[in-house]
């Protein structure tokens, strides 16, 4: 699902990291179960910033675009 471009939302982020490569590389185990193409993640990611597993939804005070 496409975010829009102007949304003020993780996706859009300069912080947020949501490539499969980048989150098999951080969850060292997630090949074994799973994988980070998983569907069922949808676009969530990781905020390097904050050092979270969070939706590509979310929001935060420390938002800067892409």
């Amino acid at each position: 699902m496409a975010k829009d471009a102007d949304r003020e939302c993780c996706f859009n982020c300069v912080h947020f990291r949501n490539s499969p490569e980048y989150l098999e590389s951080v969850y060292r185990g997630l090949q074994t179960m799973s994988s980070g193409h998983a569907s069922v993640r949808k676009d969530d990611g990781i905020c390097v910033l904050h050092d979270l597993y969070l939706s590509a939804d979310a929001r935060c005070e420390q938002y800067i675009g892409a």
